[in-house]
C-alpha cells in the first residue's frame, strides 16, 4: 500500500466530511448563524485523517474482507455515545436521536467504501 494511496484516500474522505457538514449545517439553520460549517476545518481533515490510517490499517493487515461492517461499528462508536453524553437528544425525542445516529452511520460507512476503493 502506497503512501500516495493513503494520501489520496484521506482527501476523498476529507471532501466527503466537509461536504456532509457543509450540507448538514445548511439543513440545520439554528446552529448555521451565516456559517457553512458547525466546527473548524481542521477538526474535519483530523477526523479523516484518523479514519483513514484506521482504514488503510484494516485494509493493509486484515485485508479487504468485512470491511462495511467493521465501519458500521465504527461509526455507531463514534456517534451513539456522543449523542447521549452530550445532551444533544432533547427529552422524549428517541426518534430524532436515532435519525441523526443513523445518518453519522451512514458517513462514517460511505467514507469506509471510499477508503476501500482506494486501498484496492
Amino acid at each position: 500500500m502506497a503512501l500516495s494511496d493513503i494520501a489520496l484516500s484521506w482527501l476523498l474522505v476529507a471532501v466527503w466530511f466537509t461536504g456532509w457538514e457543509v450540507a448538514a449545517a445548511r439543513l440545520e439553520r439554528r446552529s448555521n448563524a451565516g456559517g457553512w460549517l458547525r466546527a473548524p476545518v481542521r477538526i474535519y481533515l483530523t477526523e479523516a485523517l484518523l479514519l483513514t490510517l484506521f482504514g488503510a490499517l484494516w485494509m493493509g493487515s486484515l485485508g479487504r474482507g468485512g470491511w462495511p461492517l467493521m465501519f458500521a461499528l465504527l461509526g455507531l462508536l463514534m456517534e451513539w455515545p456522543g449523542g447521549l453524553r452530550s445532551g444533544q437528544r432533547p427529552p422524549g425525542t428517541p426518534a430524532h436521536g436515532a435519525r441523526v445516529t443513523a445518518a453519522g452511520v451512514v458517513r462514517v460507512l460511505a467514507a469506509g467504501a471510499i477508503i476501500a476503493w482506494r486501498m484496492h
